[in-house]
């Protein structure tokens, strides 16, 4: 279902986007929504960076009812972009619930919205977290924005307000002097609560909404979202690791913006497609082990205090192959209901140092036998969720497996042993020191 794709080939004239070898970590078929056929030429550029890095791309109108997100119980794609925001009904009457499970089912999504947004779009967007402003708003900037010559376009804003995470943004983002990034696009409330979502793009201090020139502005058209607490893009990573990404701008992903000289367009909006199709920042476990520290075996079931090696292998995922992982605070749990043990592993050498590295810890089991969930819960902003877990049983000590002597009870012990030596010596007073026979006593009288 390659719906006029090979037209957007035959006008790449541009340099790509990325010289980026990379597929994803989770599937290669993408899906790309646009609103007519025309318009898939303002985002040449992009379509032609995921061809090239490897990605079979479908690119497909998106009223066009034969797109379906699911072919009966499997995924028809393993990704998803949406470039077409004033669209209210999408493919074979596609719902906000398809969408939805899409990213249940492990697919990525990336939405893309302008000031004249659906309530598609809207709805969708709310069920990560996101809010956007009112139709026809638009991001306003009156002094940092697009100027060209002596001419500014104050809808045009740079901003360079970055969230820093390592894990989706390159490097040059993190720095003061950052380049910015041109937007033009309506603003969104994000949820700061949400462990899920991450804003990673905001306005800048002199950055505010408003309706656009021409329409009605009333007290009831203010906007009261400006400055950082203004988003612009924002990114969100389900429990099943599954990722989105929703931009409050369609042109930020457009080739008008990404040749834009003297901005960060062009990377921005490479990390965001790398890391959204899990081309990067993805963890997997290649495995795990705990067994007993002096056999080296791994019984039905432990006892209680014994000492076990828990052993545990991660990857991560990068230019197109998988790296070892390394970290400093991967953390082993042992619990019920509540943690008995939070211990830290050490990283140590791995049999395949190529792909994995290995993590180590010496465990002592506690002092308290039942069922028991040996864990390794690691999440960290940005990166892929690792969160592994086994059921094991903790028994108490067997009658003849108790030590002989307790240490704690060498006290009682000293006072048995002084009771009976007291006891023996009681005794040998009264069996030496009998009474007096009768004839001595009558010889004793008689001579008084």
């Amino acid at each position: 279902m390659r719906v006029f794709a090979s037209c957007v080939y035959l006008v790449l004239g541009g340099a790509l986007l990325s010289i980026t070898e990379a597929k994803s970590a989770t599937g290669d078929r993408v899906l790309v929504l646009v609103p007519k056929a025309e318009s898939s030429k303002e985002y040449s550029q992009v379509i032609a960076s995921l061809d090239k890095r490897g990605f079979d791309v479908t690119l497909a109108q998106a009223t066009n009812t034969s797109v379906s997100l699911h072919n009966y119980d499997r995924r028809s794609y393993d990704h998803a972009i949406l470039l077409s925001p004033t669209t209210k009904k999408f493919g074979a009457a596609l719902t906000v619930n398809d969408f939805i499970r899409f990213v249940d089912d492990g697919g990525n999504l990336i939405v893309a919205v302008s000031s004249e947004l659906s309530d598609f779009h809207r709805k969708l967007s709310a069920q990560f977290g996101v809010e956007f402003e009112k139709r026809g708003m638009l991001a306003i900037d009156h002094i940092n924005n697009l100027k060209e010559g002596n001419a500014s376009d104050h809808t045009v804003i740079a901003s360079n307000r970055f969230t820093d995470i390592p894990a989706v943004l390159s490097p040059q983002f993190v720095k003061a002097d950052a380049d910015p990034v041109y937007f033009k696009g309506i603003g969104h409330k994000y949820d700061a609560k949400s462990p899920f979502l991450i804003p990673l793009l905001a306005g800048k201090r002199t950055t505010y909404s408003r309706l656009e020139s021409g329409k009605s502005n009333t007290a009831q058209d203010d906007s009261s979202l400006s400055g950082s607490s203004l988003g612009l893009v924002s990114v969100f990573q389900a429990r099943g690791n599954a990722r989105v990404a929703i931009s409050g701008s369609t042109d930020i992903f457009s080739n008008a913006l990404i040749k834009k000289g003297g901005s960060g367009n062009h990377r921005f909006v490479d990390d965001i497609l790398q890391w959204t199709l899990q081309e990067k920042a993805v963890l997997r476990e290649v495995g795990h082990r705990h067994y007993l520290t002096s056999t080296g075996e791994q019984p039905e079931h432990y006892r209680i205090n014994n000492e076990i090696l828990y052993e545990i292998d991660l990857s991560e995922y990068h230019n197109n192959a998988w790296h070892p992982y390394s970290a400093n605070d991967v953390q082993f749990e042992a619990i019920m209901l509540d943690p008995y043990i939070r211990a830290t592993l050490n990283r140590t050498q791995s049999a395949d140092t190529k792909s994995t590295a290995a993590y180590r810890g010496n465990i002592k089991l506690p002092d308290r036998y039942g069922t028991f969930t040996f864990r390794v819960n690691y999440k960290r902003t940005g990166l892929s969720n690792i969160d592994i877990k086994d059921t094991v049983g903790i028994w108490p000590l067997r009658h003849d497996e108790y030590p002989r002597f307790l240490s704690a009870a060498y006290p009682y012990y000293a006072g048995s042993f002084a009771m009976v030596v007291g006891f023996l010596a009681l005794c040998m007073a009264w069996l030496w020191n009998a009474e007096p026979s009768k004839k001595k006593n009558a010889a004793k009288a008689k001579s008084e």
